[in-house]
């Protein structure tokens, strides 16, 4: 059973995933990944990946930055 994050909670890892995307875009993937490794908070990794997987590769497709896999 996954525990429920309080809204506070919630706001404070959107803002943090919305960081390590910024940082995705303006400096790259790598980088995005060590600053979230960096943070020492395995959950906030693992959330970083479901954005990359569910989110950012559709986004990088759009922006013409990755080329769509077959």
């Amino acid at each position: 059973m996954t525990q429920k994050l309080s809204d506070d909670a919630h706001k404070e890892l959107e803002g943090k995933l919305q960081h390590l995307v910024d940082i995705a875009f303006q400096n790259g993937l790598l980088a995005a990944i060590e600053a979230a490794r960096e943070a020492k908070d395995p959950y906030l990794l693992d959330a970083l990946h479901d954005v990359l997987v569910d989110r950012l590769y559709d986004e990088l497709i759009t922006r013409h930055t990755l080329e769509e896999l077959k």
